[in-house]
């Protein structure tokens, strides 16, 4: 760029048309050239300048006046260059703008992506958090219900602890009254075995004295706690348990089942809790007669020791 812009200004020989701002051909050329000169400065008329820029931008203009021509020169590289630094400055502004502008796009497409997700995840809370008091309130009914059935199967409870322990009571007193009976049982059967044992033996003794005549001079009696053993002479056990009848001569006892060919002695042992050893000796069986699906056997005592046949009197004597 040159350092010396010309501005040509209008000469009334070259143009015989002018512009409405310039004073008219009568004038003088001196005045003419004088009106020039103000008219750029009067058509930008400003404030007067006060600043260095000012005073430096009129220095560097020049009016040269030439036959029919005015010729101003402005020096405008100084201009031009501090122009081109505030372009530079300018540019280097709206650059940093337009990318601070892009930064800030960025971060607001980021902040509405997070602002997005944020609107998910609390519409996805929002949910769950229906769903969870949805459950929560099922949960609490079910425990209250749970706890309604829970009292009354304790109610329940309750009455059938009770009822089992009445029950128990009553099963008690029942055991204590069935023990009691069957003790009594016992008694009354005891008493009914000795009396049909004495009511055998007495019929014994009857029908041995209708067919045999005998007369017997030995007092018989019934011992409940005495077992008698009879046995033939190969070992053969004929009787084993308490016999009707016992005395000094002999005793008496039932089998069930008929002895074919009975010998006519055998083995006798007595065993008598009141006396420490059993009682043995020999036995001739005597007479023998069925009755009522049993066998009657009547056998006389032989052969005993004197301390045996003591021990038997005495204990005769204590149950007469």
């Amino acid at each position: 760029m040159p350092r010396f812009m010309p501005w040509c200004l209008w000469s009334q020989e070259k143009f015989h048309s002018r512009p409405s701002h310039l004073p008219t051909v009568a004038a003088s050329r001196k005045s003419f050239a004088s009106a020039v000169a103000r008219a750029p400065l009067l058509s930008c008329a400003s404030p007067k300048p006060t600043g260095k820029k000012e005073r430096r931008a009129m220095k560097n203009v020049r009016a040269v006046t030439e036959p029919d021509v005015l010729t101003i020169k402005v020096d405008m590289s100084d201009a031009v260059k501090e122009f081109e630094e505030k372009a530079e400055q300018l540019r280097s502004q709206w650059e940093e703008s337009e990318w601070s502008l892009g930064e800030a796009r960025a971060s607001e497409s980021r902040l509405e992506r997070q602002l997005d997700e944020v609107r998910e995840a609390y519409s996805q809370l929002e949910a769950s958090h229906r769903d969870v008091t949805a459950q929560l309130r099922d949960e609490v009914r079910q425990r209250d219900e749970a706890n309604w059935y829970l009292g009354e199967l304790r109610a329940i409870h309750e009455a059938l602890r009770q009822e089992t322990r009445e029950l128990i009571e009553q099963l008690a007193q029942t055991r204590k009254d069935v023990e009691v009976m069957r003790r009594v049982a016992e008694a009354r059967q005891g008493d009914v075995d000795v009396e049909r044992a004495r009511r055998r033996a007495v019929e014994a003794s009857l029908h041995a004295i209708q067919r045999h005549g005998e007369r017997r001079a030995a007092v018989r009696r019934h011992l409940p706690d005495l077992v008698a053993e009879v046995r033939g002479p190969d070992g053969l056990l004929l009787f084993h348990g308490c016999p009707p009848n016992v005395s000094l001569t002999g005793l008496a006892f039932a089998t069930g089942q008929s002895v074919d060919a009975a010998p006519d002695f055998v083995e006798i042992t007595l065993h008598i809790p009141a006396i420490g050893q059993p009682i043995e000796g020999v036995g001739r069986l005597v007479w023998r007669e069925a009755m009522e699906g049993s066998h009657q056997w009547g056998c006389e005592l032989l052969d005993l020791l004197p301390d045996s046949r003591k021990g038997l009197e005495d204990v005769l004597a204590s149950a007469a």
